[in-house]
Protein backbone atom coordinates (compact mmCIF):
# COMPACT_ATOMS: atom_id res chain seq x y z
CA UNK A 1 0.00 0.00 0.00
CA UNK A 2 2.58 2.17 0.88
CA UNK A 3 4.62 1.36 -1.91
CA UNK A 4 1.79 1.71 -4.72
CA UNK A 5 0.81 5.30 -2.93
CA UNK A 6 4.32 6.53 -3.36
CA UNK A 7 4.39 5.61 -7.12
CA UNK A 8 1.04 7.73 -7.45
CA UNK A 9 2.66 10.14 -5.58
CA UNK A 10 5.35 10.40 -6.95
CA UNK A 11 4.39 10.59 -10.74
CA UNK A 12 2.87 14.36 -9.17
CA UNK A 13 6.39 15.34 -9.34
CA UNK A 14 7.74 18.24 -6.59
CA UNK A 15 8.47 17.72 -3.88
CA UNK A 16 7.23 14.14 -4.34
CA UNK A 17 10.00 12.76 -6.01
CA UNK A 18 11.95 12.54 -2.59
CA UNK A 19 9.37 9.04 -2.57
CA UNK A 20 11.81 7.38 -5.05
CA UNK A 21 13.66 6.64 -2.71
CA UNK A 22 11.05 3.67 -2.27
CA UNK A 23 12.01 2.22 -5.58
CA UNK A 24 15.36 0.91 -4.18
CA UNK A 25 14.59 -2.75 -3.38
CA UNK A 26 17.25 -2.49 -0.71
CA UNK A 27 15.16 0.55 1.35
CA UNK A 28 12.43 -1.16 1.41
CA UNK A 29 13.88 -4.36 2.48
CA UNK A 30 14.75 -2.88 5.79
CA UNK A 31 11.75 -1.27 6.19
CA UNK A 32 9.78 -4.38 5.93
CA UNK A 33 12.06 -6.18 8.21
CA UNK A 34 11.76 -3.40 10.59
CA UNK A 35 7.98 -3.19 10.16
CA UNK A 36 7.60 -7.57 11.04
CA UNK A 37 10.45 -7.05 13.78
CA UNK A 38 8.22 -4.30 15.46
CA UNK A 39 5.16 -5.81 15.12
CA UNK A 40 6.14 -9.25 16.36
CA UNK A 41 7.44 -7.44 19.77
CA UNK A 42 4.37 -5.28 20.29
CA UNK A 43 1.41 -7.85 19.31
CA UNK A 44 3.38 -11.40 20.42
CA UNK A 45 2.87 -10.92 24.79
CA UNK A 46 -1.23 -10.37 24.16
CA UNK A 47 -1.00 -12.82 21.28
CA UNK A 48 0.48 -15.67 23.68
CA UNK A 49 -1.75 -14.63 26.19
CA UNK A 50 -4.36 -15.09 23.78
CA UNK A 51 -3.53 -18.11 22.60
CA UNK A 52 -3.47 -19.77 26.24
CA UNK A 53 -6.63 -19.20 27.10
CA UNK A 54 -8.08 -19.91 24.36
CA UNK A 55 -6.10 -23.65 24.99
CA UNK A 56 -3.82 -23.41 22.42
CA UNK A 57 -1.02 -25.58 24.29
CA UNK A 58 1.64 -27.79 23.68
CA UNK A 59 0.97 -30.97 23.97
CA UNK A 60 2.78 -34.27 25.62
CA UNK A 61 5.46 -35.24 23.70
CA UNK A 62 6.11 -39.21 23.43
CA UNK A 63 10.08 -39.14 23.09
CA UNK A 64 11.12 -37.95 26.37
CA UNK A 65 8.46 -37.67 29.02
CA UNK A 66 10.72 -35.23 31.63
CA UNK A 67 11.21 -32.50 28.58
CA UNK A 68 6.95 -33.16 27.85
CA UNK A 69 6.40 -31.66 31.44
CA UNK A 70 8.69 -29.10 31.30
CA UNK A 71 7.22 -27.74 28.17
CA UNK A 72 3.93 -28.72 28.58
CA UNK A 73 1.20 -25.98 28.64
CA UNK A 74 3.13 -23.61 26.55
CA UNK A 75 0.96 -21.64 24.09
CA UNK A 76 1.25 -23.05 20.73
CA UNK A 77 0.60 -22.07 16.91
CA UNK A 78 2.74 -18.92 16.91
CA UNK A 79 3.00 -19.55 13.24
CA UNK A 80 0.11 -16.66 13.06
CA UNK A 81 2.10 -14.38 14.36
CA UNK A 82 4.90 -15.05 11.69
CA UNK A 83 2.57 -15.44 9.34
CA UNK A 84 0.16 -12.34 10.28
CA UNK A 85 3.54 -10.04 10.43
CA UNK A 86 5.09 -11.16 7.08
CA UNK A 87 1.24 -10.51 5.29
CA UNK A 88 0.75 -7.22 6.79
CA UNK A 89 4.40 -5.71 6.22
CA UNK A 90 4.27 -6.94 2.47
CA UNK A 91 0.66 -5.28 1.86
CA UNK A 92 2.08 -2.12 3.24
CA UNK A 93 5.72 -2.12 1.55
CA UNK A 94 6.03 -4.98 -1.60
CA UNK A 95 4.49 -4.60 -4.47
CA UNK A 96 1.50 -6.55 -5.27
CA UNK A 97 1.38 -6.71 -8.84
CA UNK A 98 4.72 -8.92 -8.86
CA UNK A 99 4.17 -12.31 -9.92
CA UNK A 100 6.99 -13.92 -7.97
CA UNK A 101 5.61 -12.05 -4.81
CA UNK A 102 2.44 -13.20 -5.29
CA UNK A 103 3.51 -16.58 -5.74
CA UNK A 104 5.41 -16.75 -2.68
CA UNK A 105 2.92 -15.03 -0.19
CA UNK A 106 0.12 -17.74 -1.66
CA UNK A 107 2.42 -20.35 -1.06
CA UNK A 108 2.90 -19.61 2.42
CA UNK A 109 -0.61 -19.09 2.95
CA UNK A 110 -2.33 -22.47 1.75
CA UNK A 111 0.73 -24.25 3.78
CA UNK A 112 -0.35 -21.73 6.74
CA UNK A 113 -3.87 -23.08 6.35
CA UNK A 114 -2.80 -26.99 6.41
CA UNK A 115 -0.69 -26.42 9.66
CA UNK A 116 -3.62 -24.40 11.31
CA UNK A 117 -6.18 -26.93 10.43
CA UNK A 118 -3.18 -29.59 11.89
CA UNK A 119 -2.49 -27.43 14.98
CA UNK A 120 -6.49 -27.08 15.79
CA UNK A 121 -7.21 -30.74 15.37
CA UNK A 122 -4.26 -31.34 17.86
CA UNK A 123 -5.48 -29.18 19.98
CA UNK A 124 -9.20 -30.16 19.95
CA UNK A 125 -8.10 -33.59 20.38
CA UNK A 126 -5.88 -33.54 23.70
CA UNK A 127 -3.28 -35.81 22.11
CA UNK A 128 -0.49 -35.44 19.27
CA UNK A 129 -1.97 -37.91 17.54
CA UNK A 130 -5.22 -36.27 16.81
CA UNK A 131 -3.76 -33.74 14.08
CA UNK A 132 -4.49 -34.59 10.43
CA UNK A 133 -2.62 -37.70 9.68
CA UNK A 134 0.28 -37.87 7.63
CA UNK A 135 -1.30 -39.29 4.36
CA UNK A 136 -3.49 -36.32 4.30
CA UNK A 137 -0.80 -33.98 4.50
CA UNK A 138 1.23 -35.23 1.95
CA UNK A 139 -1.44 -35.52 -0.24
CA UNK A 140 -2.20 -31.73 -0.35
CA UNK A 141 1.56 -31.06 0.06
CA UNK A 142 1.93 -32.96 -3.55
CA UNK A 143 -1.43 -31.44 -5.33
CA UNK A 144 -0.06 -27.49 -4.88
CA UNK A 145 3.97 -29.08 -5.47
CA UNK A 146 2.77 -29.79 -8.97
CA UNK A 147 -0.08 -27.45 -9.75
CA UNK A 148 2.77 -25.12 -9.05
CA UNK A 149 5.09 -26.93 -11.29
CA UNK A 150 2.78 -26.64 -14.05
CA UNK A 151 2.53 -22.87 -13.48
CA UNK A 152 6.59 -22.70 -13.38
CA UNK A 153 6.73 -24.59 -16.28
CA UNK A 154 4.02 -23.78 -18.98
CA UNK A 155 4.90 -20.55 -21.00
CA UNK A 156 1.83 -18.88 -20.48
CA UNK A 157 1.97 -18.61 -16.47
CA UNK A 158 5.59 -19.31 -15.85
CA UNK A 159 7.54 -16.05 -14.59
CA UNK A 160 10.79 -17.00 -15.83
CA UNK A 161 12.45 -15.87 -19.30
CA UNK A 162 12.14 -17.53 -22.18
CA UNK A 163 14.41 -21.07 -22.15
CA UNK A 164 14.94 -21.30 -18.30
CA UNK A 165 11.82 -22.77 -17.21
CA UNK A 166 12.71 -25.81 -16.83
CA UNK A 167 16.40 -25.80 -15.70
CA UNK A 168 17.97 -25.48 -12.15
CA UNK A 169 20.58 -23.63 -10.81
CA UNK A 170 24.43 -25.55 -10.43
CA UNK A 171 26.89 -23.90 -7.81
CA UNK A 172 30.53 -22.91 -9.24
CA UNK A 173 28.93 -23.40 -12.77
CA UNK A 174 28.21 -20.87 -15.81
CA UNK A 175 24.84 -21.18 -17.12
CA UNK A 176 24.22 -21.49 -21.14
CA UNK A 177 24.06 -17.53 -21.85
CA UNK A 178 27.39 -17.18 -20.44
CA UNK A 179 29.45 -20.10 -21.93
CA UNK A 180 28.67 -22.62 -19.58
CA UNK A 181 25.60 -25.43 -19.86
CA UNK A 182 22.04 -25.80 -18.65
CA UNK A 183 20.23 -28.84 -17.42
CA UNK A 184 17.19 -29.05 -18.81
CA UNK A 185 14.30 -31.13 -16.91
CA UNK A 186 11.13 -30.64 -19.23
CA UNK A 187 8.61 -32.33 -17.89
CA UNK A 188 10.67 -33.79 -15.13
CA UNK A 189 10.43 -30.30 -14.14
CA UNK A 190 6.77 -30.58 -12.32
CA UNK A 191 7.79 -33.55 -10.36
CA UNK A 192 11.20 -32.01 -9.01
CA UNK A 193 9.26 -28.45 -7.67
CA UNK A 194 6.76 -31.05 -6.10
CA UNK A 195 9.79 -33.12 -4.33
CA UNK A 196 11.42 -29.58 -3.31
CA UNK A 197 8.21 -28.42 -1.85
CA UNK A 198 7.18 -31.68 0.45
CA UNK A 199 10.88 -31.85 1.17
CA UNK A 200 11.79 -28.66 2.21
CA UNK A 201 8.55 -28.06 4.10
CA UNK A 202 8.60 -31.45 5.97
CA UNK A 203 12.07 -30.51 6.88
CA UNK A 204 11.56 -27.46 9.11
CA UNK A 205 8.57 -29.07 9.98
CA UNK A 206 11.04 -31.84 11.59
CA UNK A 207 13.67 -29.69 13.07
CA UNK A 208 10.72 -27.79 14.88
CA UNK A 209 11.33 -29.41 18.12
CA UNK A 210 13.40 -27.33 20.71
CA UNK A 211 13.23 -23.71 21.84
CA UNK A 212 14.47 -21.50 19.23
CA UNK A 213 15.74 -24.40 16.62
CA UNK A 214 13.39 -24.17 13.60
CA UNK A 215 13.22 -20.43 13.49
CA UNK A 216 17.35 -19.85 14.03
CA UNK A 217 18.66 -22.63 11.44
CA UNK A 218 15.79 -21.35 8.90
CA UNK A 219 17.09 -17.89 8.94
CA UNK A 220 20.73 -17.95 7.68
CA UNK A 221 19.15 -19.77 4.25
CA UNK A 222 16.53 -17.17 4.58
CA UNK A 223 19.33 -14.57 4.28
CA UNK A 224 21.45 -16.53 1.50
CA UNK A 225 18.38 -16.75 -1.21
CA UNK A 226 17.56 -12.94 -0.57
CA UNK A 227 20.84 -12.30 -1.61
CA UNK A 228 20.58 -14.05 -4.46
CA UNK A 229 16.97 -12.70 -5.08
CA UNK A 230 18.96 -9.27 -5.24
CA UNK A 231 21.60 -10.24 -7.40
CA UNK A 232 19.37 -11.87 -9.59
CA UNK A 233 17.33 -8.80 -9.96
CA UNK A 234 20.36 -6.88 -10.61
CA UNK A 235 21.10 -6.39 -14.84
CA UNK A 236 24.32 -5.09 -13.46
CA UNK A 237 25.19 -7.16 -10.59
CA UNK A 238 24.03 -10.26 -12.76
CA UNK A 239 25.73 -9.93 -15.55
CA UNK A 240 29.35 -9.05 -13.65
CA UNK A 241 28.64 -12.71 -11.35
CA UNK A 242 27.83 -14.51 -14.17
CA UNK A 243 24.18 -15.26 -13.38
CA UNK A 244 20.94 -14.86 -15.67
CA UNK A 245 19.24 -11.70 -15.06
CA UNK A 246 15.49 -12.60 -14.01
CA UNK A 247 13.01 -9.13 -14.36
CA UNK A 248 11.19 -8.40 -11.44
CA UNK A 249 12.57 -11.03 -8.92
CA UNK A 250 13.66 -8.40 -6.67
CA UNK A 251 10.30 -8.49 -5.04
CA UNK A 252 11.98 -11.73 -2.91
CA UNK A 253 14.04 -9.19 -1.17
CA UNK A 254 11.40 -7.61 0.41
CA UNK A 255 9.47 -11.02 0.73
CA UNK A 256 12.95 -12.56 2.24
CA UNK A 257 13.56 -9.86 4.47
CA UNK A 258 9.92 -9.86 5.87
CA UNK A 259 10.52 -13.34 6.64
CA UNK A 260 13.88 -12.64 8.34
CA UNK A 261 12.29 -9.35 10.59
CA UNK A 262 9.53 -11.80 11.86
CA UNK A 263 11.84 -14.83 12.63
CA UNK A 264 14.28 -12.48 14.58
CA UNK A 265 11.30 -11.25 16.31
CA UNK A 266 9.70 -14.99 17.04
CA UNK A 267 12.91 -15.68 18.46
CA UNK A 268 12.95 -12.84 21.17
CA UNK A 269 10.27 -14.90 23.07
CA UNK A 270 10.81 -18.20 21.48
CA UNK A 271 14.45 -18.89 22.95
CA UNK A 272 15.11 -21.30 25.86
CA UNK A 273 12.90 -20.89 27.66
CA UNK A 274 10.14 -20.79 24.84
CA UNK A 275 6.98 -18.20 25.88
CA UNK A 276 5.17 -19.67 22.63
CA UNK A 277 5.89 -22.15 19.93
CA UNK A 278 5.60 -22.02 16.71
CA UNK A 279 3.25 -24.97 16.11
CA UNK A 280 2.61 -26.79 12.51
CA UNK A 281 1.42 -23.52 11.52
CA UNK A 282 4.96 -21.77 11.31
CA UNK A 283 7.12 -25.08 10.50
CA UNK A 284 5.16 -25.84 7.57
CA UNK A 285 4.56 -22.15 5.99
CA UNK A 286 8.04 -21.44 6.68
CA UNK A 287 9.49 -24.27 5.20
CA UNK A 288 7.65 -23.87 1.93
CA UNK A 289 8.49 -20.14 1.96
CA UNK A 290 11.89 -21.05 2.25
CA UNK A 291 11.54 -23.98 -0.53
CA UNK A 292 9.49 -20.23 -2.46
CA UNK A 293 12.71 -18.87 -2.49
CA UNK A 294 14.67 -22.08 -3.75
CA UNK A 295 12.80 -22.29 -6.74
CA UNK A 296 12.16 -19.15 -7.85
CA UNK A 297 15.43 -18.00 -7.90
CA UNK A 298 16.48 -21.21 -9.92
CA UNK A 299 19.68 -22.07 -6.96
CA UNK A 300 17.80 -25.25 -5.64
CA UNK A 301 21.40 -27.31 -5.52
CA UNK A 302 22.81 -24.32 -3.38
CA UNK A 303 20.30 -25.22 -0.80
CA UNK A 304 22.51 -28.32 -0.93
CA UNK A 305 24.66 -26.13 1.24
CA UNK A 306 22.57 -23.27 2.71
CA UNK A 307 20.42 -26.35 3.48
CA UNK A 308 23.01 -28.37 5.20
CA UNK A 309 21.45 -28.46 8.91
CA UNK A 310 17.97 -29.60 7.24
CA UNK A 311 19.66 -32.17 4.84
CA UNK A 312 21.74 -33.68 8.03
CA UNK A 313 18.41 -33.99 10.29
CA UNK A 314 16.07 -35.26 7.60
CA UNK A 315 18.58 -38.31 6.53
CA UNK A 316 19.55 -39.42 9.73
CA UNK A 317 15.74 -39.28 10.52
CA UNK A 318 14.67 -41.58 7.35
CA UNK A 319 17.97 -44.16 8.86
CA UNK A 320 16.86 -44.00 12.15
CA UNK A 321 13.26 -44.19 12.17
CA UNK A 322 12.42 -45.74 8.90
CA UNK A 323 15.21 -48.18 8.12
CA UNK A 324 16.95 -48.73 12.02
CA UNK A 325 13.02 -48.96 13.53
CA UNK A 326 10.68 -49.95 11.06
CA UNK A 327 12.58 -52.10 8.81
CA UNK A 328 15.73 -53.39 10.90
CA UNK A 329 13.63 -53.43 14.09
CA UNK A 330 16.66 -51.59 15.84
CA UNK A 331 17.48 -48.09 17.12
CA UNK A 332 20.72 -46.53 15.09
CA UNK A 333 20.70 -43.41 16.82
CA UNK A 334 19.41 -42.95 20.41
CA UNK A 335 16.57 -40.81 18.87
CA UNK A 336 15.22 -39.24 15.45
CA UNK A 337 15.34 -36.30 15.10
CA UNK A 338 18.58 -35.74 15.74
CA UNK A 339 18.43 -33.21 18.07
CA UNK A 340 17.16 -35.35 20.69
CA UNK A 341 19.96 -37.32 20.42
CA UNK A 342 22.09 -35.10 21.28
CA UNK A 343 19.80 -34.28 24.38
CA UNK A 344 20.29 -37.88 25.17
CA UNK A 345 23.79 -38.06 25.57
CA UNK A 346 23.72 -34.89 28.04
CA UNK A 347 23.96 -31.50 26.26
CA UNK A 348 21.80 -28.99 27.20
CA UNK A 349 19.45 -27.97 24.68
CA UNK A 350 20.79 -24.36 24.43
CA UNK A 351 23.98 -25.64 23.41
CA UNK A 352 22.86 -27.91 20.89
CA UNK A 353 20.26 -25.46 19.42
CA UNK A 354 23.12 -22.56 19.84
CA UNK A 355 25.50 -24.95 17.88
CA UNK A 356 22.71 -25.81 14.91
CA UNK A 357 22.50 -22.16 14.50
CA UNK A 358 26.45 -21.61 14.26
CA UNK A 359 26.66 -24.36 12.05
CA UNK A 360 23.62 -22.82 9.85
CA UNK A 361 25.51 -19.60 10.04
CA UNK A 362 28.69 -20.94 8.64
CA UNK A 363 26.97 -23.24 5.32
CA UNK A 364 25.56 -20.05 5.42
CA UNK A 365 28.73 -18.06 4.16
CA UNK A 366 29.64 -21.03 2.20
CA UNK A 367 26.26 -20.96 0.40
CA UNK A 368 26.69 -16.97 -0.34
CA UNK A 369 30.90 -17.69 -1.65
CA UNK A 370 29.04 -19.82 -4.74
CA UNK A 371 28.08 -16.43 -5.80
CA UNK A 372 31.55 -15.28 -7.00
CA UNK A 373 33.60 -19.36 -7.13
CA UNK A 374 31.38 -19.47 -10.91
Amino acid sequence: MIYLISRYLEQLGGSWEILRVLNYTSVRAIAVAMTTLLIMLRFAPGAIRKLYLLGHRDLDRGYDMNVARSKRGTPTMGGLLIFSAVVISLALWGDPTNTFLLVAVTTMTVFGLLGVTDDLAKTRGGTAEAGLSRRAKLIVQVLYGAGLGLFLYLPATSPFPAGIADTIGIPFLKPEVYGGADIHLGWVYVLFVTFVIVAVSNAVNLIDGLDGLAAGTTLPPVIVYGVFAYVLGNVKLSGYLLYPSLPGIHELVVFGAALAGALIGFLWFNSYPAEIFMGDTGSLSLGVSLASLILLTKQELVFIIAGGLFIHVNLTHIIGDRIGIHMLGRRIFYRTPIHHAYEHLGIAETKVVLRFVIVGMILALFAMATLKLR
